[in-house]
């Protein structure tokens, strides 16, 4: 997700392996602060948590920052790379943003955070320009300027997902979220795109946030309400345990969610029953080696050290990658200093850059657009599927910017 020059990269450096990277809660670059003549870049995200675990997402960002710094760095300068992880908690979350702040980040990349409400801000306030965030479902990702996302995270995820149903043939479309306004904000336009194509859309089903240790209640619920299409929001393991009991409680209902937190190490936790579901992303399966930009990605990462496990090369790995080299690339074109300000300007100044085929980021785009989602690129999803454990594409037709029916106001 770059500009439409590319940097043609040399061999790459190998570095020790992903795991021992992620060995702590935060790990500073090489040297402290950026700024000046050099370029740095943040990453933060969840990694350990239940509710979000990423270890991919920083695989991702420092394979393209190694790639680069091995091939010369950004005009001729090093790239410093900064590490800090969330855990999954509010007020790690925070202290992350505000220790990148502290370190001198000129931009943050591949953010995946559920507390983006709180951090974002954080950001905001010392200028750091956010590029390639993964919305997790918070307002604040498609109104604040200070993000520039490749596309519309799982909001767009779950959009794609009712008209992947439709094409599969469903009539009746139903949403079961776990109880949380990131959850069952995302549910609410998810409903309005399905009926605004024409699916009839059974009451949204919500999840206790805690304490649920047995889901037969809830998967009864989509198989009493008749939907042949179930969209589901819940975190990666309790989401392996609902299908499960769905299918314990004999439910037909194909079931789909965003393969952002559905990927491949959740398919293969409940085996063949992946191969029914759908799941929706905007790029398509980091399995599919036959695509360029998918095979560069597995490179980049075999020369960085990082684990061929399904865990380390999922979606918002990759989706951290591009941001990544979507980032150094856009720092390649400042004149004079590298800083927040120069980065955010420049920024502000591009279009049509091509990632690796994979997708066309255009932030300049962004600037002044109006109403619901005006941060969200226009961007196609894919629809996909399991041949367990292995991530495949479903044999849909892309869905064409899957938020167009609700971008001109609210829920």
């Amino acid at each position: 997700m770059m500009f439409g020059s590319r940097t043609r990269l040399g061999a790459m450096a190998v570095v020790g392996a992903a795991t021992a990277l992620l060995a702590s809660a935060c790990a500073g670059g090489e040297s402290a602060g950026g700024g000046g003549d050099t370029l740095k870049l943040g990453v933060i995200t969840a990694v350990g948590s239940s509710l979000t675990n990423y270890p991919d997402v920083e695989a991702g960002a420092r394979a393209a920052v190694d790639a680069v710094n091995e091939a010369g760095g950004v005009n001729g300068k090093q790239v410093e790379f900064f590490f800090c992880n969330t855990r999954g908690e509010v007020n790690q979350a925070v202290a992350c943003a505000r220790q990148a702040d502290q370190e001198g980040v000129d931009a943050v990349v591949g953010r995946v955070d559920v507390y983006s409400t709180q951090t974002l801000p954080v950001l905001e306030k010392a200028e750091i320009p956010d590029i390639g965030n993964v919305s997790a479902g918070a307002e604040v990702d498609y109104t604040s300027p200070d993000t520039f996302p490749l596309h519309a995270g799982n909001f767009g995820a779950y959009g794609a997902l009712a008209y992947a149903h439709q094409a599969d043939g469903a009539k009746k479309f139903v949403f079961a979220s776990i109880d949380l306004p990131i959850g069952i904000r995302q549910g609410e336009y998810a409903e309005k795109v399905a009926r605004n194509i024409g699916l009839e859309v059974a009451p949204m089903i919500k999840i206790p946030a805690q304490g649920v240790t047995d889901y037969a209640p809830y998967a009864q619920q989509i198989k009493d309400s008749g939907a042949e299409a179930a969209t589901v929001a819940l975190g990666p393991a309790g989401f392996q345990a609902f299908v499960k009991a769905a299918d314990a409680v004999g439910l037909t209902a194909r079931l789909s969610g965003t393969a952002f937190t559905f990927g491949q190490s959740e398919g293969a936790g409940v085996g063949a029953l992946a191969n029914r579901m759908f799941v929706a992303a905007p790029f398509p399966s980091t399995d599919d080696k036959s695509v360029p930009g998918i095979a560069k990605y597995h490179e980049e990462l075999d020369a960085a050290g990082a684990e061929n496990t399904p865990a380390m090369r999922r979606l918002a790995g990759l989706n951290a990658w591009l941001s990544a080299h979507a980032a150094m690339q856009i720092a390649g074109t400042v004149d004079g200093d590298v800083t927040r300000g120069s980065m955010t300007a420049a920024l502000q100044r591009t279009s049509g850059m091509d990632l690796y085929g994979l997708v066309t980021f255009s932030p300049a785009e962004l600037t002044g657009q109006q109403g619901t989602f005006a941060r969200f690129p226009k961007s196609d999803y894919h629809a996909l599927t399991f041949d367990s454990p292995a991530m495949k594409d479903a044999g849909l037709a892309p869905i064409p910017d899957p938020l167009q029916t609700v971008r001109g106001g609210g829920a």
